[in-house]
């Protein structure tokens, strides 16, 4: 029996023995993965934490724009209620009601409360307007005789002549109170001699709302001076608006997130608060102009692991990964012959992962380049044809926002197999990311052309594809660049497919071009382009060049129009339709239209200075008009160079106004608030420009000479430049005819037509 027992663990020694080792490894990797976890968590933790600030800033920002243009939303109304009174100064309380009845004004602003014209009477008025809103009289009438509050006799008094008020709002401003006597008072004098608009706390306590006042003069616009503000002062347009609309407005899609705001100017203050306040919430304030801010409190993560439940999961999830990879460890070392199995398909999977894409399955980009170096040893040894066709999908993105990623996705894997079944063994199809893909073919495949590949392609892809996500078949076109032959590197051959493939998609959809040379000058003379442009604005190689503008009734000239032209120091007056769309792709509209319109306000003043009272128009870029600073560009242009705005005209085209009609709309009236005028130009080259004039308020149409020198016949064009002119009455527009490019067309008296250097017809200042 001891002899047995003996024997047994002599046996069991060496096998300890064997396995010691591996325990010792299994144990060491538990604990470095036990110590990469738990340092990962902590990072995790952090960056989850750090994300958290973030996103908290961003939906500060985003609560803070929100408000910001739920107020500005507000300027439609007080522009529209201007006009009224300007245009009915001795409106009735009858009247007034019936207007904010057929605007629907609380209907499509649900935060007005009330909303009333102010009115500044002086002494001899006052009892006129006293009269008026007795009972029978035309204003707004009380129950009680009006007593002017506080009493005394003053220079003039700010009393509200005519309102409304929200059929559940109870007023807290009672008739009679002469408002410029209140704590906004100061401020209406200051509305009133600057010509614009404010918004102001109102009131105290639960009874506090938020004021919106805005001047209105005779004639509807700003005069430009501080005594021409006042002579012409009518009264203010005001509102009260109800704050917590506005917060819960601002705090949909927030949650767990307070939002306060604050007024500060001088002595006065005021705060609004909505929403709920999270514990340890992060605290972020944004300034929104005219003396308010807003602070928002959002939840954020905390960053420690066991502050946060998803950390302290990680942690526990990641402590047992280290203990399993530990075990596995010792599984593999005890299983050589297992291990090295596991090793070889884990190993394989690896090179296949880092050779193929991951989604289609199909070769990446760094096997299709070894592919293409293969394909061009074999063509410099065998003398064979070679060929790579670079395809990309025509708005694929378009999938992805109507259908979703998964959409896209499975849109891209039917795809690559179409193309896989289309060609012959041999040939290689690939992805190189996004919907970009490659198909090489070599030898017989090219024995038809290589036209004759690109049709089977473009055949394989115009039947509908069938999307789980979509109840209806989708279609698809691509474009498709060519380039043949070997190269020096693979890269360089794939380069110039892709060159081919940016002129198959300027020719037009569902196309297919084969690469040259001359498409790699253009490309590069296009970036030496664009290279010189980053430089025009620094080195002030533009110029303002002038055409003069036509009066379609009066056949008179009646200003200039502005644009942009570029004097090269090397390449010599460059032409705008060759620049223009460089500029538009570099990223540089937006600096050169600011430049364009200071320069041209600039010139404006020299005239106006020297007797020149024109108009001057100039062109606005869809991608400057675009741009939210766009208004602040305009001010600043004016106030730069105290250019009269009322001279100034902005021309549009339609495409600058089509994204986004609430928007533009928006952004037009607050041009027009500033007393510049808009302008729709091009009408002759559009299709919905009558649809355009209905619903932006646009002041002139600009029409190109062209289209009456195309009239041969004298009968014709008086004909359409009656029926031009009755187009405007109908829509209450000026109809202006411009110069065609290179003419300087009809000048102004003040002015003189000449030419430049090069030749090109110039318009400029007598002297």
């Amino acid at each position: 029996m001891a002899g047995s027992q003996k024997g047994t663990r002599d046996g069991e020694r060496p096998m300890r023995s064997r396995r010691g080792p591996w325990v010792v490894a299994a144990v060491l990797v538990a604990l470095l993965a036990g110590a990469v976890s738990i340092f990962g968590n902590v990072s995790s933790t952090r960056a989850d934490s750090l994300k958290s600030h973030e996103q908290a800033a961003t939906s500060a920002a985003e609560i803070a724009s929100t408000l910001k243009l739920v107020v500005q939303r507000e300027g439609d109304l007080v522009v529209n209620a201007a006009g009224f009174f300007v245009g009915s100064p001795d409106a009735s309380q009858a009247q007034f009601t019936q207007w904010t009845t057929a605007v629907d004004a609380f209907g499509r602003y649900p935060e007005l409360k009330a909303i009333a014209e102010v009115a500044e009477i002086t002494p001899a008025q006052l009892p006129a307007v006293i009269a008026s809103v007795a009972p029978g009289g035309s204003g707004r009438q009380t129950e009680v005789p009006l007593v002017v509050t506080p009493p005394g006799l003053r220079p003039y008094y700010c009393l509200s002549t005519v309102s409304v008020v929200r059929p559940s709002y109870t007023p807290t401003t009672p008739p009679g109170l002469d408002l410029c006597q209140t704590s906004v008072g100061q401020w209406l004098v200051a509305i009133r001699d600057s010509g614009r608009g404010a918004v102001l706390p109102y009131g105290t306590g639960k009874d506090a709302t938020l004021g919106v006042g805005w001047p209105v003069y005779r004639g509807g616009t700003v005069p430009p001076t501080v005594q021409g503000r006042r002579d012409a002062f009518i009264g203010w347009v005001a509102e009260q608006l109800d704050p917590t609309v506005a917060l819960d407005t601002a705090l949909v899609g927030h949650h767990h997130t307070a939002v306060e705001m604050r007024f500060h100017s001088g002595s006065t203050t005021a705060s609004f608060v909505g929403g709920s306040a999270p514990v340890g919430a992060q605290v972020t304030t944004v300034a929104i102009g005219q003396g308010w801010e807003v602070v928002t409190r959002s939840a954020i993560q905390p960053s420690g692991i066991f502050d946060s439940g998803p950390a302290r999961i990680r942690l526990v999830v990641g402590l047992l990964v280290s203990l399993l990879l530990g075990l596995l460890i010792y599984v593999l070392g005890t299983g050589r012959a297992r291990a090295r199995r596991l090793v070889e398909e884990s190993t394989a999977k690896l090179r296949h992962q880092a050779l193929h894409d991951s989604l289609t399955g199909l070769p990446n980009r760094a096997l299709i380049l070894d592919r293409i170096s293969q394909m061009t040893a074999r063509s410099r040894r065998e003398g064979t044809r070679i060929a790579a066709y670079f395809l990309d999908l025509d708005n694929f993105k378009d999938v992805n926002d109507s259908l979703g990623h998964g959409a896209g996705d499975q849109l891209l894997v039917e795809v690559g197999a179409r193309l896989s079944g289309t060609l012959r063994d041999g040939d290689t199809v690939g992805r190189l990311g996004g919907d970009e893909f490659v198909v090489l073919v070599e030898g017989a495949s090219l024995s038809g052309g290589i036209d004759m590949v690109a049709d089977r392609i473009l055949d394989a892809l115009s039947s509908p594809f069938i999307l789980d996500k979509s109840d209806t078949p989708q279609w698809i076109t691509v474009s498709i660049g060519i380039a043949e032959g070997a190269r020096e590197t693979p890269e360089e051959l794939l380069q110039d497919a892709d060159v081919a493939l940016y002129r198959a998609k300027a020719s037009g959809k569902q196309h297919a071009v084969v690469f040259s040379r001359s498409m790699q000058e253009e490309l590069d003379d296009r970036r030496s382009l664009e290279n010189d442009l980053h430089q025009a604005l620094d080195y002030d190689q533009f110029e303002v060049r002038y055409r003069s503008t036509t009066d379609l009734a009066t056949r008179q000239a009646t200003g200039v129009e502005a644009q942009l032209a570029w004097l090269h120091p090397e390449r010599g007056l460059v032409p705008p339709a060759t620049f223009v769309p460089a500029l538009e792709s570099a990223g540089l509209a937006v600096s050169a239209g600011q430049w364009l319109l200071r320069a041209a306000c600039r010139d404006g003043v020299a005239w106006h200075r020297n007797g020149d009272h024109l108009m001057v128009s100039v062109d606005i870029s869809a991608a400057h008009f675009d741009r939210d600073g766009f208004v602040d560009d305009v001010e600043a242009a004016l106030s730069s160079t105290g250019f009269d705005p009322g001279h100034l005209t902005l021309a549009l085209a339609e495409t600058a106004l089509a994204p986004d009609a609430s928007t533009t709309i928006a952004r037009l009236q607050r041009v027009k608030a500033l007393g510049v005028r808009i302008a729709l130009g091009d009408f002759d080259s559009g299709y919905s420009s009558l649809t355009f004039l209905q619903r932006f308020p646009i002041d002139v149409l600009t029409v190109d000479r062209s289209l009456l020198a195309e009239t041969v016949d004298p009968g014709e064009i008086e004909t359409l430049a009656g029926t031009l002119g009755q187009l405007g009455r109908v829509f209450g527009v000026d109809i202006v005819i411009e110069s065609p490019e290179g003419e300087p067309g009809p000048v102004p008296p003040t002015m003189e037509a000449g030419a430049d250097e090069a030749g090109t017809p110039v318009i400029t200042a007598r002297r």
